[in-house]
């Protein structure tokens, strides 16, 4: 079956749920990751970015989620209908989650109960302005499940902190296993979400909401759609990521990850930037006194 995971992978992941159950109810999301250069991230339980901090997902001092309407979210269907929707803006836990720290730069979220679905999530910051996911979900329902989706979206506000509004130029950077899809602000900060599960993939797209900038977005709407949505402009949107898990047999596990890459501008794009705004609010100012 796609998706399944390598035998090393799996001993990884069975020596972190051992240590969650050593993990004493006082360690209570959020937890706070960083540890390396200047980018740090804090978890909720669901696994979502958590809102209990103002510094969601941050990078040399910016923040790029919790600013405006905190919206970070995830969704899944099987057998064609809806699991779960984890939602940031209404705090909510479907899946009843925990997550706990293992050390400065990896988070876990951890549901090891054996009826239902179960999920481990890691997150982890593998390099200074990456911010990685990587999830184990398994049935565990009693029942084989088809299609099984996935979604996973956030609004991105990294220009509002310095008077530059929530808008971003949002763009669908690529489509398959190579999906991306990137917001930059006016001064050219920018987050780019994009697939990082392997070939094996049966279908992955990512999708910018043409209509919402905080809400769980159906994966089979992302899936149906990603094709004819590519598009650059500036607006207030909701950038996501579809992922098609296929068939997942009773008792089975599939394995996917997505990352965020923060990056501040160069200093050459930042001065075009500056000269560009410098000459559209002279344009502006002459076209008055004409």
């Amino acid at each position: 079956m796609k998706f399944k995971l390598k035998s090393n992978y799996l001993a990884q992941l069975a020596a972190i749920a051992l240590y969650a159950a050593f993990v004493t109810a006082a360690q209570a999301a959020p937890v706070v990751i960083g540890g390396f250069g200047t980018t740090s991230a804090t978890i909720d339980d669901a696994g979502y970015f958590s809102s209990e901090t103002p510094l969601g997902l941050n990078f040399n001092g910016r923040e790029f989620i919790n600013h405006g309407t905190w919206a970070s979210n995830w969704s899944f269907n099987a057998n064609g209908v809806p699991v779960a929707i984890a939602d940031e803006v209404f705090g909510n836990n479907p899946l009843v989650t925990t997550a706990f720290g293992v050390s400065s730069s990896l988070a876990v979220v951890n549901n090891p109960g054996s009826g239902g679905w179960s999920r481990i999530e890691t997150v982890s910051i593998p390099a200074n302005g990456h911010v990685a996911i990587n999830i184990n979900l398994t049935n565990n329902t009693g029942a084989d499940a088809s299609r099984v989706q996935w979604s996973v979206g956030f609004d991105p506000d990294q220009g509002f902190s310095i008077g530059l509004g929530f808008g971003t130029t949002n763009g669908i950077q690529a489509l398959g296993n190579t999906s991306a899809v990137s917001a930059t602000s006016l001064d050219g900060w920018s987050v780019t979400l994009h697939n990082t599960t392997g070939a094996s993939a049966f279908a992955i797209a990512p999708y910018i909401d043409p209509i919402s900038f905080s809400n769980p977005i159906d994966p089979a709407l992302i899936l149906a759609c990603s094709a004819r949505n590519w598009q650059l402009r500036f607006c207030k949107q909701f950038n996501q990521l579809g992922y098609d898990l296929g068939f997942i047999p009773n008792g089975d596990s599939v394995a996917f990850g997505y990352e965020y890459i923060l990056a501040v501008p160069e200093p050459d794009t930042f001065s075009m930037l500056l000269a560009g705004s410098g000459l559209i609010g002279f344009s502006a100012r002459r076209r008055r006194t004409l």
